[in-house]
C-alpha cells in the first residue's frame, strides 16, 4: 500500500498537469496553477527535510569525533548561525546593515566564489585532456580552440595575414557550429527529461521510493 498510492497519486497528478497543454479551458489553467503552488509548497518542505537529514547525518559523527568531525562542526554552528539571524530579521533580513545580509555578502558569496574559482583548475585540467590530437575530433576540435582563444585576445589581431579574419573566423564557429551543438545537447537533455518524466508518471521508475 505504501508503495501503490504514491504511484496513483503520482500518475493522476502528472496526467492532470499534461492535460494543459491539450485543453484550452480557462477554469483548467486555473486548477494547474492551484497544483504549481502546492508544489512549491511541497519543494519548500523538502528543504526541511533536507535540513533535518543534514543535523541527523553529521552531528553523530561530530558527537563520536570521526574524521573530519570539525569541518562538520563548523557546518552545523554556521548553519544554526544564519537560522537564527534570518529568523531573527524577520521580513526586514535582506535589508543593508542586517546581521543575515552581512554573512550573505562578506561569508557566503566569498565562499562561492572561492568554489568556482577551484573548478577553473579543474575545467583546465579536463581541457588539457580533451585538447589533445588523438584522433580527427579531437583535433578539430583543438584548431577551433585555438583559433577562438587568438581571437580573444589581442596578440591574434595583430597577426599578419590572418589577424584581420581571426574575429570573422570565431563569430562563425561561435555562432553556427557551437550554436548547432547546443542546441543538440538542449534536444537531447529535453528528451531525457521527458523519458524521465514518463518513466515516473507510470511508474517504470521507483528510485524515489526506494526501490
Amino acid at each position: 500500500m505504501k508503495r501503490t498510492v504514491p504511484l496513483v497519486v503520482t500518475f493522476l497528478v502528472g496526467m492532470f498537469m499534461i492535460g494543459e497543454f491539450f485543453i484550452p479551458h480557462h477554469l483548467y489553467r486555473v486548477w494547474t496553477a492551484e497544483f504549481l503552488v502546492w508544489g512549491l509548497i511541497l519543494a519548500a518542505a523538502a528543504f526541511v527535510l533536507g535540513l533535518i537529514n543534514l543535523i541527523q547525518v553529521n552531528l553523530p559523527k561530530v558527537l563520536r569525533k570521526e574524521p573530519d568531525w570539525g569541518y562538520k562542526l563548523i557546518m552545523l554552528l554556521a548553519l544554526a548561525g544564519t537560522l537564527v539571524a534570518g529568523f531573527a530579521g524577520g521580513q526586514d533580513r535582506q535589508t543593508p546593515g542586517t546581521v543575515y545580509q552581512w554573512i550573505f555578502d562578506y561569508v557566503f558569496v566569498p565562499l562561492n566564489a572561492t568554489m568556482f574559482a577551484l573548478l577553473a583548475f579543474y575545467i583546465a585540467s579536463a581541457a588539457f585532456r580533451a585538447f589533445r590530437a588523438r584522433n580527427l575530433d579531437a583535433t578539430v576540435l583543438l584548431a577551433a580552440a585555438i583559433l577562438v582563444m587568438l581571437a580573444r585576445v589581442p596578440i591574434g589581431e595583430s597577426l599578419p595575414f590572418i589577424g584581420d579574419y581571426l574575429p570573422r573566423l570565431m563569430n562563425w564557429i561561435m555562432d553556427v557550429p557551437n550554436i548547432a551543438a547546443r542546441r543538440a545537447i538542449f534536444i537531447g537533455a529535453a528528451l531525457g527529461a521527458v523519458a524521465t518524466g514518463l518513466r515516473v508518471i507510470l511508474g517504470l521508475e521507483r528510485s524515489h521510493l526506494g526501490d
